[in-house]
């Protein structure tokens, strides 16, 4: 049976994260990829609703900066959104 999108999510590897995250030229520590990615996978309805995405963004700019909060931005709407869209 095929995975939802959702599950994808839920299941995705720290390895996959950093090979994403290079693909968008993120580059970050071991320990921010790991709880960045935890966050993601813990508020994937943020994710799904636009009203809610300056959550993820507000806490990845509170650990990282500005400039990296946007390229997640973009990691966000060109890949994360469009997964979950039905």
């Amino acid at each position: 049976m095929p995975k939802s999108k959702i599950d994808y999510i839920s299941e995705l590897k720290i390895e996959e994260f950093s090979l994403l995250l290079k693909e968008f030229d993120i580059e970050l520590d071991d320990h921010l990829k790991q709880e960045i990615l935890d966050m993601i996978k813990n508020n994937q309805y943020a994710l799904m609703n636009d009203e809610y995405q300056f959550v993820i963004e507000n806490y990845i700019k509170k650990l990282t900066s500005e400039y990296t909060c946007q390229k997640f931005h973009i990691l966000i709407n060109s890949y994360f959104k469009p997964l979950l869209k039905v």
